[in-house]
């Protein structure tokens, strides 16, 4: 699906939702984007919206449609088919994928740098309190268990670190 801005007649159905732009132009949807699934939003900065066209389970047997409500957007990408409602302070500098529910948070916001734990050293199983397990997004049990049960191995332990270390960067 390609993205394209926003045509008079979406800004304008917005607006009677209750919805502001600081630019509208700074707006981009998907092709077949629908305003009339977002109520009082407010946009800043550059934002580029996917398709609303689906329910959403939010509760065993209890389905919303998705969209935007009640939620100020900077800098924000939002996937297809999401609910994102009852944001009180503002979502900043954020891509989210398709098909996901963000409901009654105050902010959510990012900076540059932000590593989302990534690098941290955490102490698993070791009494000492002594750091022997790095969190990154490929973390597995079976590479825990690694980590964990050979700490005591300096060259697989350093030889390891290296290999998550260049992960994180990349």
């Amino acid at each position: 699906m390609g993205k394209r801005n926003l045509t008079d007649n979406e800004i304008s159905a917005l607006q009677a939702n209750s919805c502001w732009a600081e630019d509208w132009q700074r707006i981009e949807v998907s092709d077949d984007f629908k305003p009339n699934f977002f109520h009082r939003v407010m946009f800043y900065g550059n934002i580029s919206l996917g398709a609303f066209n689906n329910n959403v389970e939010v509760s065993r047997g209890f389905m919303k449609h998705s969209g935007v409500n009640n939620a100020t957007l900077r800098n924000v990408t939002i996937g297809d088919n999401c609910l994102i409602e009852n944001v009180s302070g503002f979502i900043n500098n954020y891509v989210i994928g398709n098909d996901c529910i963000i409901s009654n948070v105050c902010t959510m916001e990012t900076t540059d740098g932000a590593t989302y734990g990534e690098g941290n050293l955490i102490s698993v199983l070791n009494e000492v309190g002594e750091g022997n397990l790095i969190l990154y997004h490929g973390l597995t049990s079976q590479v825990a268990a690694l980590m964990v049960k050979h700490f005591h191995n300096r060259a697989l332990k350093d030889a390891i670190r290296r290999l998550i270390r260049e992960e994180i960067e990349r």
